[in-house]
């Protein structure tokens, strides 16, 4: 119930599109501006080298180290003790350096969204972003000898609205997939299974073929016939349709590459790779099963 008055109410908020539209050329832009570096640097930030997205790995230190402060915060108003005030701040700033880790990861996995995954992501991190503002003032006003009420009041609110934050992110992930693997349901052949003619299979093209209702990309090189998932893993896009350079096919919706032989993940925003097929022609056919080399098991 309380997800669906909270989408209702971001569905209504028609300003966070233009929002959307300019931070989205701003981030996308910054990486292209900065050409071949830029697009290894957002590989990176995507934590394509981790396996799974790199924003969900850094956004426990700032959630953990602020509930940290509003804990020590409470003692201090209660004890008094100087020690607390100092705990407080510390894990406040704590906090602040991987908040902003989280902002850059957070920013660059949202750029490849569209429509209501984008507008609840948008709300997400701006949300964040205010909230980054609000203990940054908090940490200033501690550190030069402010009211310290005041301070706390705003780590309070910051605090406040970063768990509803935390909402927003828990719906994009379980209510709407942002960042799930797209093979996860996908049923995966383990015997030998028939997806194409032989004489179907034209060298040197990227191939869709069936395995019952799963997918298939198929690549055929000389007498070798390299068979992964045609279901991109990053947000399903169809890799028959992408573009081939060299040993790397790259999907065309966000432009993701993967080595079409062992579908292992080359380049973000995927982070997971494709599952890896053996192939073998018998009488003819084209079969597939998942190899035992392959890189992604489901």
């Amino acid at each position: 119930m309380l997800n669906h008055v909270v989408n209702r109410f971001i569905d209504r908020q028609r300003w966070l599109e233009p929002v959307a539209d300019f931070l989205q050329k701003v981030v996308g832009g910054a990486y292209k501006l900065l050409g071949k570096p830029g697009h290894d640097l957002k590989t990176f930030v995507h934590g394509t080298w981790l396996g799974h997205p790199l924003h969900p790995v850094i956004t426990d230190i700032p959630l953990g180290a602020w509930t940290l402060a509003v804990i020590f915060d409470i003692i201090y108003l209660f004890k008094g003790t100087h020690g607390w005030i100092s705990a407080a701040d510390l894990t406040i700033f704590v906090g602040l350096l991987a908040a902003l880790g989280a902002a850059v990861t957070g920013y660059t996995d949202w750029n490849e969204t569209v429509d209501r995954e984008r507008r609840v992501g948008i709300a997400h991190g701006l949300l964040n972003t205010v909230v980054i503002v609000i203990y940054l003032v908090s940490l200033i006003i501690r550190v030069t000898g402010g009211s310290r009420g005041l301070a706390i009041v705003l780590a309070l609110v910051g605090y406040v609205l970063v768990l509803t934050a935390a909402f927003l992110g828990g719906e994009l992930v379980f209510s709407i997939g942002t960042g799930v693997n797209h093979h996860a349901w996908q049923e995966v052949p383990t015997k030998f299974t028939r997806v194409m003619l032989e004489g179907q299979l034209t060298d040197n093209m990227l191939v869709k073929a069936m395995a019952g209702d799963t997918p298939i990309l198929l690549y055929k090189r000389g007498d070798a016939i390299c068979a992964i998932s045609e279901t991109c893993s990053h947000a399903g896009g169809p890799l028959s349709e992408g573009e081939l350079d060299g040993n790397l096919v790259q999907c065309p919706w966000h432009a993701s590459r993967f080595d079409v032989c062992t579908g292992q993940v080359k380049g973000g925003p995927a982070t997971i790779s494709q599952v890896r097929y053996e192939t073998r022609i018998q009488n003819g056919q084209i079969e597939v099963r998942r190899s035992e080399d392959t890189l992604q098991p489901n």
